[in-house]
């Protein structure tokens, strides 16, 4: 039984809480904008996200790569063509992300 003093009670409201807050923190600013008319800025950023997103992360791979100790960062030069290459052909982000990903991993296993 849950009463007023429980434990139960405090998890379950600070839960609900949590919830609540969550659910206003992503849905208001969609509901503040809603008849805003959209700038030419946002809709670079918007086009262009995918792109910035991967060389992002293509940094942020190779930040520690060392190109002068074996395997001369082969496996990180592999995965950031396969990403590249499959961004070029199927112009699909998630695709090239996760794609790259695997051959980068089976070039680390087997390199």
């Amino acid at each position: 039984m849950i009463s007023i003093n429980s434990s139960e009670l405090a998890i379950f409201s600070a839960v609900l809480l949590s919830a609540f807050a969550t659910f206003l923190t992503r849905a208001l600013p969609f509901y503040a904008i809603k008849n805003h008319k959209q700038s030419k800025w946002l809709s670079a950023v918007e086009r262009h996200m995918g792109l910035m997103i991967m060389v992002i992360l293509v940094f942020y791979a190779l930040k520690d790569t060392k190109f002068n100790l074996y395997p001369y960062g082969l496996n990180e030069i592999i995965g950031v063509i396969s990403a590249i290459l499959i961004h070029l052909k199927f112009k699909n982000t998630l695709l090239s992300v996760v794609s790259s990903t695997a051959i980068y991993m089976l070039c680390l296993r087997f390199f």
